[in-house]
């Protein structure tokens, strides 16, 4: 089936959210990784604090390129350029990476109840900007 080459005004909107929703996993990714061990306790018990600071150097950067390259794909998806597909996925697999050593260190029981949300509705949104991606990709959006 021919596709329009000019996206419609869906695409705009659904990009710039996911946009928004990247820009906050930075600044969380940022808030964690710059933050001190001071702020985090206002908000954690002392053994969360001593458990999420635990967590291995690697782990911090595979949540930053997560949610870097989460960003960068949607600014190429706004500019139309094919290497979004490519961002989205890098920034699919950096989630998955997260997400099983959370699930080997049994992050879960740790968790309070808002990040329990956030531990199932990031790897489910990273999977729906990549096959959102890929959609536009297929429908000759990008270039």
């Amino acid at each position: 089936m021919a596709y329009s080459t000019k996206p419609k005004m869906w695409f705009w909107i659904v990009t710039i959210l996911f946009l928004v929703w990247n820009l906050m996993g930075v600044g969380a990714w940022t808030a964690e990784a710059m933050g001190s061990t001071e702020t985090l306790m206002e908000n954690y018990t002392a053994e969360q604090v001593a458990f999420y600071t635990s967590f291995p150097i690697w782990y911090t950067w595979a949540y930053g390129i997560a949610v870097f390259a989460g960003v960068f794909c949607c600014v190429g998806l706004l500019f139309k350029r094919k290497q979004a597909v490519m961002l989205a996925l890098i920034s699919l697999l950096a989630v998955v990476i997260c997400r099983i050593y959370d699930l080997s260190v049994d992050a879960w029981n740790m968790m309070e109840t808002a990040d329990r949300t956030f531990f199932i509705v990031v790897p489910v949104l990273s999977v729906a900007l990549w096959l959102f991606a890929r959609s536009i990709k297929s429908k000759g959006w990008l270039k």
